[in-house]
């Protein structure tokens, strides 16, 4: 039990964080966590011109698998050799850099005066926005893949020892956790206070988010290794298949009703998705792979019934979950490829080549796009 001295010191160093913080002001176009909101809309509020090319990158270790967060004009990503970086946006000239045990391939989540941040260490940790000063760490018992969620004040994330914990986001003191199957995705949250997430055994679960009482849980056949997404009443998952190379037939994209966890539609086919969809107020849009990785697709379904509304074959796996940025799709792709398409057919508006597979979900913000590379780079787009 940490000591009330302790708790008291962490409070004050955050809220001295948080006055330098508020000082510099936070745009409303920031990105401050995968997919840039509690409930992983991915929506860009900013557009991105066509014509991307590559403004900077940094070289942080041998792949950059996280997704970057950017607040205040500070960049905040893992790398694979266990550092944890904050850079400045503009120009990618280090800030700070935090050392954590094992590799990060978590996304973090970036508070007022705390980034928090899951590592294969098997521990979350809490850093100071200012200087990269070690808050608080919890440890688990298996490795962290999943990004944290930040909502009101309290930080929850799963870990793949099958325990999805709630902490204070303050000192990192327990306040509730259940026991499910091992999480390598995200949660998400709705503005009604519920929690969503899924384990690798399949299941998905909707929480409370004060008390971690279960709302309701389905099962469904596969595994969840993403973000479910929280959209006009429906929670949108994503299911990869028993391996993500094996053609089966499985609900590989299942709407949910958001009170109940009854099915409200699905799509049924020899296919896998391995990222959290991106949605409008019509379509739900994500990438699938079936059997060879080359046989990899991007489907538009309607949001309302989950009807197809288009499908186009894409050259490579699409790890990264596409982002909605001035109604037009952008996603990275094995293909070392960053990929701009229409809303309407899926049709390709520009491509840029930088020459590493992208396995990072971008962050856009500013008309800047920035993700990590496979070889082990931090790239922004402009």
């Amino acid at each position: 039990m940490k000591s009330s001295t302790h708790s008291q010191r962490l409070r004050a160093t955050l809220i001295a964080s948080a006055l330098i913080v508020a000082a510099a002001g936070i745009a409303r176009a920031d990105w401050p966590t995968f997919r840039r909101d509690a409930a992983r809309s991915g929506i860009a509020d900013e557009p991105v011109p066509d014509s991307l090319s590559v403004a900077w990158s940094r070289q942080l270790g041998e792949s950059v698998d996280s997704s970057p967060a950017v607040v205040a004009d500070r960049l905040y990503v893992g790398a694979d050799d266990g550092s944890f970086y904050c850079l400045d946006a503009s120009d990618g000239s280090q800030i700070w850099r935090a050392r954590t045990g094992g590799a990060i391939v978590s996304s973090p989540a970036v508070g007022e005066s705390a980034v928090y941040v899951g590592s294969v260490d098997r521990c979350m940790y809490a850093f100071s926005v200012v200087d990269g000063t070690q808050l608080w760490r919890v440890r688990t018992r298996k490795p962290i893949l999943a990004p944290p969620l930040l909502y009101a004040g309290r930080v929850y994330f799963g870990s793949m020892d099958g325990t999805f914990r709630c902490v204070d986001a303050i000192d990192g003191g327990p306040l509730w956790q259940l026991e499910s199957g091992p999480v390598s995705g995200a949660a998400a949250a709705d503005a009604g206070g519920t929690v969503y997430f899924g384990d690798y055994a399949g299941a998905a679960y909707a929480l409370d988010a004060a008390t971690g009482t279960q709302v309701w849980r389905t099962q469904l056949k596969g595994s969840i290794v993403s973000a479910p997404l929280p959209i006009a009443g429906k929670v949108i998952v994503g299911v990869m298949g028993p391996t993500a190379l094996t053609i089966e037939k499985i609900k590989y994209l299942v709407a949910l009703d958001a009170t109940t966890g009854a099915e409200a539609w699905a799509q049924f086919e020899g296919s896998s998705v391995l990222h959290t969809p991106v949605a409008d107020e019509k379509a739900v849009y994500f990438g699938i792979v079936s059997g060879y990785t080359s046989n990899a697709e991007l489907h538009a379904v309607e949001l309302a019934t989950g009807k197809q509304l288009w499908k186009r074959k894409l050259g490579a796996v699409t790890d990264s979950s596409p982002v909605l940025v001035g109604g037009k799709l952008l996603f990275g792709l094995h293909d070392n490829r960053v990929h701009i398409v229409r809303t309407d057919n899926g049709s390709d508006i520009a491509t840029v080549d930088i020459g590493a597979k992208l396995y990072s979900s971008a962050a856009c913000t500013g008309g800047r796009v920035y993700i990590g590379g496979g070889d082990g780079k931090l790239y922004c787009l402009k």
